[in-house]
């Protein structure tokens, strides 16, 4: 029997039999429940028949993200092993080729500098969103590669970012003592020039982040109600927001932010999908940078002998 697996999210790692009929949601009537707030209480409905089985979105509020497009509610599609499906800030598959398909896309097809440039690869996706997906990993990817220090590699992530995705405002990358939790930079950019804003971001957003180790992800402020952090956002004339935690070898090393003011659902839940995959990255290298800061310093402690 197949099994769905979770592969990003708040619960990353669980996995469920399909029976011949499920429903998956947040809402405890479920056959699969996610604890995921971007998730709607029923979510999707998965059927096998014979030996396929076919998705429908139930008029979630976040929709279902699946092969490149989002699926119209009530729209019966089928799916096939190991292509993942993005339902909120969760992504999930069925089968067992779904971690195989998972890992990072650069990282799958070997994609180097020189490879990249001399194949043409660009100029075969000629889809423009996936075009442009393919080229923010790659330069991004590039960036971390370099010998550069971590803020100047930084600054060059957010500029890429800001290059590719029109619709994101404002950006920074937080980072922390992973012991202590407390700020120790902030890299941070806006795609307006001379905006003086005293922060680029917000910091209960982030401060929720960093305690929460969760992601989080609001497409529309406008329509939550009850939420101390989005009456923040709406006073801060915040329309949408994502932020995600930079969590490597289980430590956190601070957050990942972007915000829009002038556009709701300023993030689709692929642009969701491609910033876990740059966290990660980013998050490995905020770790290496400081491990190699650490070694640096204990070798100058290090008395000479001669």
């Amino acid at each position: 029997m197949a099994r769905l697996y979770i592969l990003n999210g708040p619960e990353m790692g669980r996995s469920f039999r399909l029976g011949d009929k499920v429903y998956v949601g947040r809402g405890l009537d479920n056959d699969i429940q996610i604890i995921d707030r971007t998730v709607s209480r029923k979510h999707l409905k998965i059927e096998r028949r014979r030996d396929r089985y076919f998705v429908a979105d139930l008029g979630s509020r976040n929709g279902t993200f699946f092969n490149g497009n989002y699926i119209a509610p009530g729209l019966e599609l089928e799916v096939k092993e190991g292509v993942p499906i993005v339902i909120g800030m969760s992504v999930i598959c069925l089968g067992q080729g779904c971690k195989e398909q998972i890992m990072p896309f650069l990282d799958s097809i070997e994609l180097t500098r020189q490879s990249a440039e001399d194949s043409g690869i660009f100029e075969l996706h000629r889809d423009r969103t996936n075009q442009r997906k393919l080229e923010l990993l790659y330069r991004v990817s590039s960036a971390l590669t370099e010998n550069l220090p971590l803020n100047e590699v930084l600054e060059k992530t957010l500029s890429y970012i800001f290059q590719l995705l029109g619709r994101i405002d404002r950006g920074a990358f937080i980072l922390v003592d992973p012991e202590t939790e407390t700020i120790a930079d902030v890299v941070s950019s806006s795609y307006k020039p001379g905006d003086d804003s005293p922060t680029l971001y917000c910091t209960d957003v982030v401060r929720r982040v960093i305690e929460g180790r969760i992601p989080v992800v609001i497409s529309n402020v406008k329509v939550i109600e009850g939420d101390d952090l989005a009456e923040t956002l709406k006073i801060l004339r915040i329309e949408s927001v994502m932020c995600l935690p930079l969590i490597s070898s289980s430590q956190i090393m601070g957050a990942m932010y972007f915000d829009s003011l002038g556009k709701t659902y300023g993030f689709s839940a692929e642009d969701v999908a491609l910033f876990i995959d740059i966290g990660q990255r980013v998050a490995g290298a905020i770790e290496n940078a400081r491990l190699t800061w650490d070694s640096t310093m204990i070798a100058d402690q290090v008395p000479s002998t001669g």
